[in-house]
């Protein structure tokens, strides 16, 4: 089950958007880690899909949420607090938000992977998946 430096392998899943687009890659992950043990298995997704981590945890998923919103309305933005991501932001376009916001995501994600991963991945075992085809419309919709 351990790589030839002694630890156990990795598999990150992340998945972003609604519970639609969320839900069934978790499924994947929890299923992954049941079939395959000798893996430490994380999934990284909105913390608005909190109620995913008791479910992953039964199957010895580590659930590591993403402060970004799953998907956001142009009439939700002013309900942001926007303290973390900009402290002096005056008003800005909605695109302008939007941006912002991904990019914030963005960041959160890499450090969420640099926090599993480390220096150390190995491309023997370790490995990633993504579910892109929610990443864009589910970032920030207008």
């Amino acid at each position: 089950g351990c790589g030839g430096d002694g630890r156990r392998p990795r598999a990150v899943f992340m998945a972003f958007g609604t519970h639609g687009d969320v839900f069934p890659i978790a499924a994947l992950a929890a299923a992954f880690a049941n079939d395959q043990q000798q893996y430490t298995v994380v999934f990284i997704t909105h913390s608005a899909h909190q109620s995913l981590s008791t479910h992953l945890a039964v199957s010895k998923v580590r659930y590591m949420p993403v402060a970004s919103p799953p998907a956001l309305a142009s009439e939700q933005l002013d309900n942001i607090s926007y303290d973390s991501v900009q402290s002096n932001a005056g008003p800005e376009s909605f695109s302008r938000r939007k941006e912002i916001i991904q990019t914030e995501h963005r960041k959160a994600c890499l450090a969420s992977v640099e926090e599993v991963f480390g220096n150390d991945p190995s491309i023997h075992s370790d490995f990633i998946v993504i579910n892109f085809f929610a990443l864009v419309r589910t970032s920030l919709t207008a």
